[in-house]
């Protein structure tokens, strides 16, 4: 039987902290001694999540939404900073993200899975051309066919929204009793992809904690090496 490996992109195939650590690095060293970079980054992406579903995807209202994130990720933390380097930050974000890599053990993911006859697609937030340019960068379509490529602003609906999972199954033509969904975020990926039945890897790398959820992750990993065994497992004897 054929299995059908669904994954996130941002924070899962690569480490989404590395380019926004260097845009800190660049615009906010002065903070360096008051402010841990992941905290800062996990508010941030709490935020980013918050205002996400009300943003739409035209440049002036996603720019809006960039310096809304990282202000109030600073705000929580004490820190003030002015709109205008909270959008030099996010333009500085977006260019490093210009040379972002797969996370070591992906490619190997890859090679396993289609060595192994499974399928694999993308189902991803964001507007298309930020997301696709990231694709291209990852190199993605190496292993996975554009057509399996899902970005939410060209789906015109986002995770966790059950629509969005239900169009790739009928993009890709599987059986919900044979795809896992592999992502970070738990709400979006694990919630979302759960809700129309479909199995889950939580991707976990940040310790995030799920707090009174009653939906669980079918598997948790907590590095990309406990990932690659997963996923191994799975697809012997396919």
């Amino acid at each position: 039987m054929v299995k059908i490996f669904i994954f996130d992109v941002d924070d899962t195939l690569y480490d989404q902290l590395e380019p926004f650590e260097r845009a800190f690095q660049k615009h906010f060293s002065r903070f360096k001694d008051e402010v841990k970079i992941e905290e800062l980054y996990k508010l941030s992406r709490k935020y980013s999540d918050e205002a996400f579903e009300s943003t739409g995807y035209e440049i002036k209202n996603m720019r809006k939404m960039h310096i809304y994130r990282i202000s109030k990720a600073f705000e929580e933390l004490g820190i003030r900073i002015s709109d205008e380097e909270a959008l030099q930050f996010q333009l500085d974000y977006e260019a490093f993200q210009n040379k972002i890599k797969l996370i070591e053990e992906i490619p190997q993911i890859f090679e396993l899975l289609l060595q192994r006859g499974a399928k694999v697609g993308i189902i991803t937030n964001g507007a298309n051309d930020n997301q696709l340019r990231k694709i291209n960068q990852l190199g993605l379509e190496k292993w996975i066919a554009p057509e399996n490529m899902l970005v939410s602003e060209g789906a015109g609906v986002s995770k966790p929204s059950k629509e969005i999972f239900e169009a790739m199954e009928r993009r890709m033509g599987f059986s919900k009793n044979d795809v896992y969904y592999i992502g970070d975020n738990f709400d979006n990926d694990v919630i979302g992809a759960s809700a129309v039945g479909w199995k889950t890897i939580w991707v976990n790398f940040r310790n995030h904690k799920a707090i009174g959820q009653e939906v669980s992750a079918t598997y948790v990993v907590k590095t990309p090496e406990e990932l690659l065994r997963v996923v191994e497992g799975l697809t012997r004897g396919l």
